[in-house]
């Protein structure tokens, strides 16, 4: 980008533009390829007119002053999408595109815009189960794109997150909530498994595609190297689980009147005494690490349990019976989803004195061990 600047300023000292009047009109072929080709060994019988060269600095310097600025805006461009992204990532995660997301292929970007590469990510999930919108935003497109069914939407905080492939029942410009259903998966992809492919860029940016799971609470890996997982977990808490059946209401059916919504995490419900201190909690790990706890799931209704069921087959629970049914429990991310993490280690010292407990079950030592799942225990 400097030396850019230096070529114009070089040109400003040494190309002085003529102004009269004789120096005006257009720069004929033969004048332009004569100073193309000027250097020293031309006849000066060959040698353009002074206005002609005169003429000609001022079109290379105009032209020289385009190419500057292009680049500085294409220079520009990378650093808008950047401190978009981290403006982002300042505030609440968005809302899975499908509930308990698993990614299974990640972002993996050419280093060059015409080359091949993966420039979103791919989560498991199966044809006809909702599409929810990670935030707030309105539709910017719905249609086949290179015979794919294709949704994308331009959300409040400026990006534009691709859903592949999936359909829309709403309007071009129609606008949404956080966590609203926005539409449907669709049959047909381009994976071994049913999955949806996600892409996000700012909208600042020329379609500079960023990695989509950093917004989700996903940027981090579920495992820890062996490293540097801890041998021991902090014992002397109570590990008992904390979900289960309250106000006579049954697993997966309890209306959202009984339930609130998350203030720290837009789109997700829990029972009212629970929001109240997941809120709370996640003031405090704000203050800690710069930004809100990262939930990638929390309250699943009857229908969400059946479509995970199909898609995870046993390692699902069965529909009725999941925790997360009872709006008592949440799946974390943000580094909190991976044992020994000072995310994770934060959470084991302080969320007790919230009412939040890591259950025993999903400890490292555990029979399932889910380092990402929480209840709600009081």
């Amino acid at each position: 980008m400097l030396v850019a600047v230096w070529i114009v300023v070089a040109l400003v000292l040494v190309c002085p533009v003529d102004a009269s009047p004789s120096s005006t009109g257009d720069l004929s072929g033969r004048d332009f390829a004569s100073v193309l080709l000027f250097d020293g060994f031309m006849k000066s019988s060959d040698r353009p007119s002074a206005p002609s060269l005169t003429r000609f600095a001022s079109a290379s310097f105009a032209a020289l002053l385009g190419i500057v600025a292009l680049i500085l805006a294409e220079a520009g461009l990378p650093v808008l999408a950047d401190r978009a992204v981290a403006a982002a990532k300042s505030v609440a995660t968005w809302v899975s595109p499908v509930p308990a997301m698993e990614i299974i292929e990640a972002f993996d970007p050419p280093r060059e815009a015409w080359l091949q590469g993966h420039r979103g990510i791919d989560v498991l999930a199966v044809s006809g189960e909702p599409l929810r919108a990670p935030t707030a935003g309105v539709i910017r497109f719905r249609g086949s794109v290179a015979g794919t069914a294709t949704v994308s939407i331009e959300t409040a905080s400026g990006f534009v997150v691709s859903f592949q492939p999936a359909t829309s029942d709403l309007e071009k410009g129609e606008g949404f909530a956080s966590g609203a259903e926005i539409g449907t998966v669709g049959a047909g992809t381009h994976c071994d498994r049913p999955c949806l492919h996600v892409g996000v860029w700012p909208v600042a940016s020329d379609r500079r595609y960023v990695d989509p799971a950093q917004f989700y609470g996903q940027d981090r890996s579920l495992l820890l190297p062996l490293s540097r997982t801890p041998a021991e977990e902090p014992a002397g808490d109570d590990t008992s689980s904390g979900a289960g059946a309250w106000g006579g209401h049954r697993n997966g059916r309890i209306p959202a009147s009984a339930m609130c919504a998350l203030e720290s995490a837009p789109g997700h419900m829990l029972r009212c005494d629970a929001q109240k201190a997941f809120d709370r909690l996640s003031h405090a790990y704000r203050a800690r690490f710069g930004s809100p706890i990262s939930v990638t799931d929390s309250y699943r209704d009857y229908d969400t349990q059946v479509i995970l069921k199909r898609r995870k087959g046993r390692m699902a629970a069965t529909p009725g019976r999941s925790n997360h049914g009872w709006a008592l429990a949440v799946d974390l991310g943000g580094g909190i989803n991976a044992f020994g993490t000072a995310q994770h280690q934060w959470m084991r010292a302080n969320a007790p004195t919230f009412g939040w407990i890591h259950p025993g079950w999903a400890r490292q030592s555990g029979s399932l061990p889910e380092a990402w799942h929480w209840e709600f225990r009081k």
